[in-house]
């Protein structure tokens, strides 16, 4: 008896609460929501998988021009290297009486650096050790016989061939350009300025005695020179006649080659302008030993008209040609 009323009890229950909560969810409810989960997870996974796929692509292509040599993010920061400076120098007169009489061959030495702050631009350095100087001819009033040192009183008109040069420390400071590696070929330009010291001038100089100064009738005269024939020096210093610094304007074209891995061949060529007069002409004055005197007034002087003295200014200017290794 019990038993059936239990039963009929539990029939109620299925009946009355057959669609309420305490029924757990069907197979079928279940499966609607399943596909839809799945769904979204695979667009998901494509979307991301095709992110990862773009920058993988734009990886390669990155890494394939810089191998191509369109990118330089492999190259040093900075480069240092050793070149060899031969160069043709001359002189170019500012004043209206020396004389420039031509150019020289002269070569030095250097250590060049390039600090690397964008992929094709760099500050250019470095240290230059060179010579540069010329051919210049001039009148001056010297006093002293070159052989009779007895008569180291007396005062002459002479002409002066001189061959001149000026050594040369100077610290260039430059802005320098680059285009990208084609076929190991880099071309570089620059532009800047340097600052030199004098280290030593030499001249060799040849000089020729036109007038001796004499006492005529009482009157202090000049008479043409026929007894001192030609005298020459070779090598001899002449700093004080030099400035101590000198200011230069720098342009230059050139290649490097690359030769293995970040050594390269550099080759190029610089023109380097001297800004300011080097011309020291502290010794020379009409109240000193020496003096450069006029031309003009040299072709009177047996006229009975007196020297005219004038300051030299000049500066020096060369073309130098650089072969050297870039590491």
């Amino acid at each position: 008896m019990n038993g059936r009323i239990e039963g009929v009890k539990m029939c109620r229950c299925l009946r009355v609460h057959s669609d309420s909560a305490c029924i757990l969810p069907t197979e079928g409810r279940s499966s609607n929501q399943s596909p839809m989960s799945i769904r979204q997870t695979s667009t998901f996974l494509l979307l991301f998988a095709g992110f990862l796929m773009t920058l993988d692509g734009l990886a390669q292509e990155n890494n394939a021009v810089s191998r191509s040599g369109g990118a330089r993010y492999d190259e040093p920061r900075f480069r240092m290297g050793l070149h060899l400076l031969p160069s043709v120098a001359w002189l170019d007169v500012r004043d209206a009486h020396t004389r420039p009489d031509g150019a020289l061959v002269r070569f030095g030495f250097g250590f060049t650096a390039d600090i690397m702050f964008a992929d094709n631009y760099a500050i250019g350095t470095g240290i230059n050790v060179f010579r540069n100087g010329g051919k210049l001819t001039s009148f001056e009033r010297v006093t002293g016989h070159p052989v009779d040192e007895a008569n180291d009183s007396l005062e002459f008109i002479v002409q002066r061939d001189r061959k001149l040069t000026h050594h040369w420390v100077e610290l260039p400071v430059s802005f320098k350009f680059r285009t990208r590696e084609v076929g190991h070929i880099t071309y570089w330009g620059q532009f800047g300025l340097g600052l030199g010291l004098n280290l030593r001038a030499t001249a060799d100089d040849r000089v020729s005695y036109l007038y001796r100064g004499a006492e005529v009738a009482g009157v202090s005269s000049w008479i043409p020179e026929v007894e001192i024939n030609p005298q020459d020096f070779s090598d001899f210093p002449v700093e004080d006649e030099v400035a101590l610094l000198r200011a230069s304007m720098i342009v230059g074209l050139g290649i490097e080659y690359n030769l293995s891995g970040k050594t390269a061949l550099l080759l190029g060529a610089t023109f380097n302008n001297g800004l300011f007069n080097v011309a020291n002409n502290r010794n020379f004055s009409s109240s000193l030993e020496r003096e450069h005197i006029e031309p003009a007034s040299v072709d009177g002087i047996l006229g009975g008209a007196s020297p005219r003295g004038y300051n030299r200014k000049m500066v020096d200017n060369a073309i130098l040609l650089s072969f050297g290794l870039l590491f």
